[in-house]
């Protein structure tokens, strides 16, 4: 059994998200309004576009507004629903990290536009600072850094199960948890790597594609996934 729902944050951030039970995981998209157009982040599986666009519409959003997607990787989940956010668009532009840009627009009909580590770029009026990062499935991967609202968009770093309104005390915990469990990560120095390149940002909140959202204490859940990685990668050391 799934069910959808879009959460408003800051009036700006609109946050799909699908729970499905079976597997117990959320899968999250986000729409950031504005004059010129909606920015789209992570478009979500194709064969759930029907749903996630008629719950957007409940709340105020067309996806055919949608004038730019960014995609953080090359992933169903991340881009999978791109042919349906052109066909109600055809001028929708896709943005991604160069390797993933390079698929997209073979085997997608849409204008691809390939980011820069850690260059800011507005899309939309709203100035994006694209992060590359290799964590989790491939090289391609980016998250998505937010200035003017301080929000990171981390894709699949800081994933948790569950649904996105889960509460927990202690979400370090629950990630480490998440990671242990299935085993997701198939590098933890990257992940390492990764965390010590997005600690230098001023981040107040983190929207992951997978999991509960994290407000006031985004610092605080950066050093403790640092922390669980310097033990990990010590271990690994001393095990040979």
């Amino acid at each position: 059994m799934s069910s959808s729902k879009v959460d408003i944050f800051a009036e700006h951030i609109y946050r799909h998200s699908t729970y499905v039970e079976k597997i117990n995981l959320s899968f999250c998209q986000f729409f950031l309004r504005s004059p010129s157009g909606t920015l789209c982040i992570e478009t979500g599986a194709r064969a759930d576009f029907s749903l996630m666009s008629a719950t957007l519409r409940e709340t105020g959003i067309d996806v055919a507004s949608v004038s730019s997607v960014i995609v953080p990787h090359f992933e169903d989940d991340e881009m999978g629903a791109l042919p349906e956010f052109v066909a109600l668009n055809k001028g929708v532009v896709a943005y991604a990290h160069p390797i993933c840009s390079h698929a997209l627009s073979d085997i997608f009909p849409v204008k691809v536009k390939p980011l820069k580590d850690e260059a800011p770029t507005r899309i939309n009026d709203e100035v994006i600072v694209p992060i590359f990062v290799k964590h989790v499935h491939q090289w391609d991967a980016l998250v998505i850094y937010v200035p003017r609202l301080k929000a990171l968009f981390s894709s699949d770093i800081f994933m948790r199960f569950g649904p996105v309104d889960g509460e927990s005390k202690d979400p370090v915990a629950g990630m480490i948890a998440s990671i242990e469990q299935s085993e997701y990560l198939p590098s933890i120095e990257y992940f390492h790597r990764a965390l010590n390149k997005i600690k230098k940002y001023d981040i107040e909140s983190i929207f992951p594609m997978h999991g509960p959202a994290i407000h006031g204490d985004a610092a605080a859940v950066v050093d403790g996934l640092i922390d669980y990685c310097v033990r990990k990668l010590g271990k690994e050391a001393v095990l040979g």
